[in-house]
């Protein structure tokens, strides 16, 4: 399987999923997903979405990627592997020894004004898990979600309220 190739040009979402599939049953290619997501090539953001479906069928194949993810994010400019990436981070237990610099860009993502809203809600969740660990973040997070909620979408709104809902149950 040559990946670049299917990767160029953009698989419909059915052939992703088939892909995907295909990726699952041979996880020997997923090394090659991998390479292509973190390479500077033109469309490698869009192998991070392939990994993205990779995940919703096979989730165990992807998880020992998630911390290099995790170590990517600081320095990561591509907002479409930002989305990516922390949307796969947002669905994972977060390791032990996670770093001050991805948390801190975590915050830089939520109070940013020019960052996009799936980056936005993706680190909001993300900064709410590692606040069941350190609890002493979550009264920081929950003003900055309700200074966000005045501006925010209707899918922004809906997560901030839900996660404001539970540190305030705590």
């Amino acid at each position: 399987m040559h990946l670049e190739k299917l990767l160029d040009p953009f698989p419909v979402k059915e052939e992703a999923i088939l892909v995907a599939q295909s990726i699952a049953e041979n996880p020997k290619f997923l090394k090659d997903l991998w390479e292509i997501c973190i390479s500077n090539k033109k469309h490698s953001w869009r192998a991070t979405w392939l990994m993205d479906k990779v995940y919703d069928i096979a989730p165990e194949l992807v998880r020992p990627y998630i911390p290099k993810m995790i170590k990517l994010i600081p320095t990561l400019e591509n907002e479409s592997k930002q989305r990516q990436f922390l949307k796969l981070i947002s669905a994972e237990p977060l390791p032990d020894n996670i770093s001050g610099d991805f948390i801190n860009r975590c915050f830089d993502f939520l109070i940013s004004s020019t960052t996009a809203i799936a980056v936005k809600v993706h680190a909001m969740q993300i900064l709410y898990n590692f606040s069941l660990k350190e609890t002493d973040i979550q009264n920081e997070l929950a003003l900055i979600i309700e200074e966000q909620l005045e501006n925010g979408t209707t899918g922004f709104c809906s997560r901030g309220r839900k996660i404001l809902k539970k540190i305030n149950c705590q």
